[in-house]
């Protein structure tokens, strides 16, 4: 059985990188609209939360990740270097929803390394959920594919 991961398709167009941070992006920068709507999820009016649309199916069109990499330290003392996320879902309908969820970034990219990456061409149906509670009563958002 082939995938997304075997065949390398619909991957993310690296736009920028330095030191701590990259930005990916997969549609299309060469589409002057896509430039627009990249610019239009500068304005908090034009954006929605994922955490405020749990439960809810995109018919999602594109991705904006940036990943920034910065110092820790962890229960040992000890630096570490983290990642941190944020993650822009472009759908069909022109809505753009936001999320600096970790977790749901991987569970997103988890998906799409064996999916391949939501593009114009190839829509991708993604339904936002939540965990179950953890021990400290928090919950973790998640991207989950849903099949037609």
């Amino acid at each position: 059985m082939e995938n997304a991961l075997l065949k390398q398709e619909n991957q993310p167009i690296e736009v920028r990188k330095d030191d701590n941070k990259k930005i990916l992006f997969t549609l299309d920068l060469n589409k002057e609209e896509n430039i627009d709507k990249l610019l239009a999820s500068q304005d908090k009016e034009n954006v929605k939360y994922v955490k405020d649309n749990v439960g809810k199916i995109i018919n999602c069109i594109g991705v904006y990740v940036t990943q920034r990499t910065f110092e820790d330290v962890n229960q040992d003392g000890e630096v570490v270097n983290r990642k941190k996320h944020a993650t822009l879902l472009f759908d069909k309908d022109g809505d753009i929803y936001v999320t600096g969820s970790n977790n749901f970034f991987n569970s997103l990219d988890f998906i799409c390394t064996l999916k391949g990456w939501p593009t114009e061409e190839n829509p991708m149906k993604i339904k936002f959920v939540e965990s179950v509670p953890t021990e400290k009563g928090g919950k973790w958002l998640k991207a989950v594919i849903v099949k037609d």
